[in-house]
């Protein structure tokens, strides 16, 4: 058996500072009882984190001491729904295989099975459709744009093509320049997740020379996840959602994902409801360097910039959580002043 230690959820020892949790496994519950702590049932359980509200545990199962029936507290097999935006990404080297292809066989390759790949292609016009066609998988959805919708406008034609033919439980998105890390990252969610609103993943950074960053979330309050800043970025990548909290994209701008960030954190009531997981999950491309609209600033990237500020203009009078009307309009004055400067970047 194990202790853990959680400096911010359950008050119940008198010592402040540090609050214990005991792991179990089949202890009876009157000599839980005696524990005087709060309890977390696991099976499987290879580490221990030192903050549970930080990190977590695979194949956690967390439970008072006063609930009897401790069986009923189990993993939950959920289906997927993961959704690329495709523009043009048909190429560059990655290991003898373009950008998409790195994408699409990283989520195929996956050990854990139960997920159907939509692929919303935004009239590319190199050899993408006939990339994307030659996988014989029937869990590939390719779906044509019929007019530019950019990564945005994409990837809420993929929300709505699942939402009204899919049955499925949570999304996720990937970046057809971007890969999964390895093969077990989708059980890796799926062990972590137990009916949690959001998923938040890290990721590395990868460039010519290799990795140059690996990064996690990291936040202390509710204003820190609402931001999506330096603590928790914003990117639609670094979320899995439940079905029922999704929000859609900001469209006609290249700068969709923080105010989608914005609305997805509204949505969410309790940051309890929020797991952050530790690990990198996700692989950010950036050798990419010809078509990332991250990287390449043009007039539509100005134009942007200012849409992107309406969005958030057009938010205040949304939001539902009141506290966050004021970090929003000095974020937005500060957007206001890097435009009048032209500092290009994605707010």
């Amino acid at each position: 058996m194990k202790i853990a230690v959680d400096k911010n959820t359950y008050h119940i020892n008198k010592d402040k500072d540090k609050e214990y949790i005991y792991l179990f496994d089949d202890e009876t519950l009157d000599e839980l009882l005696k524990l005087n702590m709060h309890c977390v049932y696991y099976k499987k359980c290879d580490y221990v984190d030192i903050n549970l509200t930080d990190y977590d545990i695979d194949c956690i199962k967390k439970a008072k001491i006063t609930d009897k029936d401790y069986d009923k507290i189990t993993k939950q097999n959920y289906k997927y729904a993961i959704i690329v935006p495709n523009c043009n990404n048909d190429r560059g080297d990655y290991k003898g295989k373009s950008f998409l292809r790195n994408c699409i066989e990283s989520i195929l390759n996956q050990t854990y099975k139960d997920f159907t790949l939509i692929i919303v292609d935004d009239c590319s016009t190199d050899t993408s459709i006939e990339t994307i066609k030659s996988y014989k998988d029937n869990r590939i959805h390719l779906i044509q744009n019929k007019r530019k919708r950019y990564n945005g406008g994409s990837r809420n034609v993929g929300i709505d093509y699942a939402l009204d033919n899919i049955d499925f439980d949570y999304f996720c998105f990937l970046d057809s320049d971007d890969w999964w890390k390895h093969n077990k990252v989708l059980e890796t969610i799926n062990n972590r997740l137990f009916n949690h609103d959001m998923a938040l993943i890290g990721m590395e950074l990868i460039d010519k020379n290799g990795v140059f960053m690996t990064k996690y979330h990291q936040y202390d309050n509710y204003e820190d996840f609402f931001l999506s800043d330096n603590k928790v970025w914003c990117t639609a990548w670094a979320r899995v959602i439940k079905k029922n909290k999704i929000v859609y994209f900001c469209e006609n701008s290249l700068m969709e994902d923080r105010v989608w960030s914005y609305r997805q954190a509204d949505v969410i009531n309790e940051l309890d409801k929020v797991v952050n997981i530790k690990e990198p999950l996700y692989v950010w491309n950036r050798t990419n360097t010809t078509n990332s609209v991250s990287i390449v600033r043009n007039s539509y990237w100005n134009a942007s910039a200012w849409c992107h500020i309406g969005h958030q203009l057009q938010l205040l009078d949304q939001l539902k959580h009141k506290e966050m009307i004021p970090i929003l309009k000095k974020r937005i004055e500060v957007c206001k002043d890097k435009v009048n400067h032209n500092i290009y970047q994605q707010y």
